[in-house]
């Protein structure tokens, strides 16, 4: 089997083969140009459904927050300083077995 710069495959006969485009449908690979239509130069209706549009605005939005709370950082920080943060081992403990049931 030899492929050729056009990425057409070929088997070692040499004659072309059919091909597989992006949706599964078989094209023939040939040497002639395809026909110049209203179709070739126009592009498929794409709509996206609700939850779509929804996962995609929710996206966004995890996008533009920022990665870390700066205030609650900075309270923990002072919290720390002052010597006033108190750890509560039983709510970690909690929240560390909530994880593990989300796995």
């Amino acid at each position: 089997m030899v492929i050729d710069s056009n990425s057409n495959i070929h088997s070692s006969s040499g004659s072309p083969r059919n091909r597989v485009d992006a949706r599964g449908t078989d094209t023939k690979s040939s040497s002639q140009p395809e026909s110049s239509g209203s179709q070739a130069s126009s592009k498929p209706d794409v709509s996206l459904s609700t939850q779509a549009r929804l996962l995609h605005k929710l996206e966004s939005q995890i996008s533009s927050s920022p990665d870390v709370n700066s205030d609650r950082v900075a309270d923990i920080k002072r919290a720390i300083a002052e010597g006033s943060y108190q750890i509560n081992p039983e709510r970690i403990a909690e929240r560390m077995l909530e994880q593990d049931d989300q796995f």
